[in-house]
């Protein structure tokens, strides 16, 4: 006996998933072909309102109108008289096509319901309903994922903002085209499925429903891997740097720095259309810049023939920058500029990326980009710093008719480079003031003692908890009358409360072969301020271990102010001695001679190999941790150098162009500290040796691995092959 076969037919267990809306399409088949009507006037009158909006004029420019500040006034916004772009205009020519493509599939759907004639057959009527289902679900999904598509790939900056500074406000941008791509995948996937109840008895239906299955597991795909690569590209840097000595990779100082940008910066890099390796290498570095500043460095390449409009229209916005490429040894330069109203700004010419030593030809480009970022990256008020000029000391006067080695224009134009503001500061006989606004006061070898109410004009700014003076002097010795002595300079009892001693005799050097000139005294960062990690002597030591001075004065802690506490900064290096009055040019021989045979006069002059002290730094005591324990360094109050003519222009003068010696680093390292700011010398940004790639040796090469792995590789090949095909086959 044969089993039983129940012959069930296949739309019977077929899903009825959207069976209502099918039957309401074919049981009101005006109804819903009015309604899909109206929803395609709705997407037509959507459309054409974008449209206008896209190609509307705008208020025409007044061509002679000046710069007057604000985002509006930068030069990359600037517009040529007549219309002003509409910068969404993008953004309304995605919205007016998507809709005028969503009209053309309603109104299609529309037109064939009203205007076709209903089948007298209710099966087919279903299959008209669903078909219509499908293609206008289907459509208007697909219209919806590439708006999203497009929508995410125009907004893509949001993405960065919200990926690299966490700023939640920019996080609708990225959700709503993301938010319209599901939208459309889901509407393609609902109109979908009231096909699905004939998808095995209707070969028309079936093709379709496969189709559409096929195409939208195609489109989102394609839209994961766009978005996965759009992530990517943003979390992960595009450029690999491939050379042995990591020679276009960023130190991680500058990595720091990028990342901590308060404000973005803007660079305009003008430089020539050469194959130069310098030029490249500029343009490399600025890329990698760009890359490590997660949107926050804005890099744009101009020329100054193609871009002959806008590059005069920023050497007319920021004279420095004409002024560089005025000079006939820069071919081009980078400009750099930031805040609300791009004011601030920095010019770096082409020839300072690079420089010489030892003969060979160095790549700097990094440090000398990162000591101008690190200068706009500070978003304060520019710090002014005075020089008091009313008791003959230094001059800070460019013009002024003065010795370079009484004059300090250089070391003032070194820290207005540094984003300083330098003033002159004058004293008053009467009611002698310092400013408010002062950030650090310089007092540089004044020839005149102050006088008792201008000590006490600079001991009140130094004690008022308002002001939080910082105080550094530069404290040159100077002789007395008749050259008999050293000159007081009115400033030893203000010093004195804060635990500073200021020598009162000359220090000579022992001459050696090292060091033959007796009034240049070698000095060497001290013992205690390497331990203690201080930031000046770390700074500056990492450079040079030696600062040489002329003829200085001894610089020395006292016990005294528990409040403040004193750290030596520099010490003598070698054999010196003391003198009370200044020796004669005539007298130096017989004077070495007799310190060097004389045992009385050795301990006359106090003759010592070892370390003199010659500058300290002093900061306020912090409170004790325990009953006994000693204090610890706080708040920076004051600096005491026992020389001012190492910073002079008679010793600025001696470095190359364009470059400054290592003591005006000090100097500016040492304000920096005083002002409880990082500095600039600290950041350990090493220059790029140029070297050429040499051949390996014959006999050094690894032949095995030359011959053995390319076949290793082939044979790896041909058996993958192989196994791919013997199992395709077996299938």
């Amino acid at each position: 006996m044969e089993p039983t076969v129940s012959h069930t037919p296949a739309s019977a267990t077929a899903p009825t998933v959207g069976q209502p809306l099918v039957e309401f399409v074919r049981t009101n088949r005006m109804v819903a072909g009015w309604l899909i009507a109206a929803l395609s006037v709705v997407f037509l009158a959507a459309g054409v309102f974008l449209f206008m909006k896209a190609f509307r004029s705008t208020p025409s420019a007044e061509p002679d109108k000046p710069l007057t500040g604000g985002k509006d006034s930068l030069p990359e916004l600037v517009k040529p008289p007549g219309e002003i772009e509409n910068l969404h205009r993008g953004d309304y020519n995605v919205g007016w096509l998507a809709l005028l493509l969503g009209f053309l599939v309603t109104a299609t759907g529309a037109t064939w319901l009203l205007a076709a004639p209903p089948s007298s057959d209710v099966a087919k009527e279903r299959t008209d309903a669903r078909i219509l289902l499908l293609v206008i679900g289907m459509g208007l999904g697909v219209v919806l994922i590439l708006a999203g598509l497009a929508y995410f790939y125009r907004w893509s900056e949001s993405l960065t903002k919200w990926l690299d500074t966490s700023e939640t406000h920019e996080l609708r941008w990225v959700l709503i085209p993301l938010m319209m791509m599901v939208a459309g995948a889901g509407l393609v996937f609902a109109a979908i499925q009231p096909g699905r109840a004939e998808e095995r008895d209707n070969p028309s239906v079936r093709r379709i429903v496969y189709g559409s299955n096929f195409a939208l597991t195609a489109l989102l795909l394609i839209v994961a891997l766009v978005v996965v690569n759009v992530v990517i590209a943003v979390k992960v840097p595009n450029r690999l740097d491939a050379t042995a000595t990591g020679f276009y990779s960023l130190s991680d100082e500058t990595k720091r720095l990028l990342a901590g940008l308060k404000e973005p910066i803007s660079a305009y890099a003008i430089l020539p259309d050469a194959s130069d390796r310098d030029i490249a290498d500029i343009r490399q570095l600025l890329l990698a810049t760009q890359d490590a500043a997660r949107g926050n460095f804005k890099l744009r390449f101009l020329n100054e023939i193609a871009d002959r409009t806008f590059v005069n229209e920023l050497r007319s916005t920021y004279p420095q920058l004409d002024l560089t490429l005025s000079q006939r040894s820069v071919f081009g330069a980078v400009l750099l500029t930031t805040g609300v109203d791009q004011k601030r700004s920095a010019v770096i010419p082409d020839s300072e990326f690079t420089t010489t030593q030892n003969q060979k030809m160095v790549f700097q480009g990094e440090s000398r980009l990162f000591r101008e970022l690190f200068t706009l990256a500070d978003t304060e008020t520019k710090p002014i710093v005075y020089f008091t000029q009313s008791n003959e000391e230094m001059t800070i006067d460019p013009a002024a008719e003065a010795p370079d080695d009484r004059k300090l224009s250089r070391l003032r134009a070194y820290l207005e480079k540094n984003y300083l503001e330098v003033r002159p500061l004058e004293l008053a006989l009467e009611n002698p003031t310092v400013p408010a606004d002062a950030a650090v006061v310089v007092i540089a070898e004044p020839q005149v003692p102050f006088s008792p109410v201008a000590a006490a004009a600079i001991r009140k700014y130094m004690n008022d908890p308002a002001k939080k003076g910082r105080l550094l002097v530069l404290a040159g010795i100077v002789p007395g009358p008749n050259n008999q002595g050293v000159m007081k300079t009115g400033l030893e009892d203000v010093l004195a409360e804060m635990n500073v001693r200021l020598g009162e005799r000359f220090v000579y050097n022992f001459p050696i072969e090292q060091n033959p000139q007796p009034l240049r005294i070698l000095a060497q960062f001290s013992d205690a301020s390497i331990r203690s990690q201080n930031e000046v002597a770390m700074a500056i030591a990492k450079v040079s271990r030696t600062i040489p001075l002329f003829l200085p004065r001894e610089v020395g802690p006292i016990q005294g102010n528990p409040a403040f506490q004193v750290l030596p900064l520099l010490g003598s290096i070698g054999f010196t001695w003391l003198e009370q009055d200044r020796i004669p040019g005539g007298r130096m021989r017989e004077t070495l001679e007799a310190v060097a045979s004389n045992d009385e006069v050795k301990q006359a002059k106090d003759l010592t190999r070892g370390q003199r002290p010659l500058a300290v730094l002093v900061s306020r005591a912090s409170a004790a941790a325990a009953p006994g324990a000693p204090n610890t360094p706080g708040t920076p109050v004051s600096a005491v150098f026992g020389n001012a003519h190492f910073v002079s222009d008679d010793i600025g003068k001696q470095s190359p162009p364009g470059s400054a010696p290592i003591t005006f680093d000090l100097v500016g390292v040492t304000i920096d500290w005083l002002r409880g700011r990082p500095s600039i010398a600290a950041a350990e940004i090493e220059a790029k040796t140029y070297a050429e790639y040499q051949f390996p040796q014959p006999s050094t090469v690894d032949r095995a691995r030359l011959e053995y792995l390319p076949l290793g590789l082939a044979f790896l090949t041909i058996v993958g092959i192989g196994a791919g095909v013997w199992v395709v086959r077996r299938r």
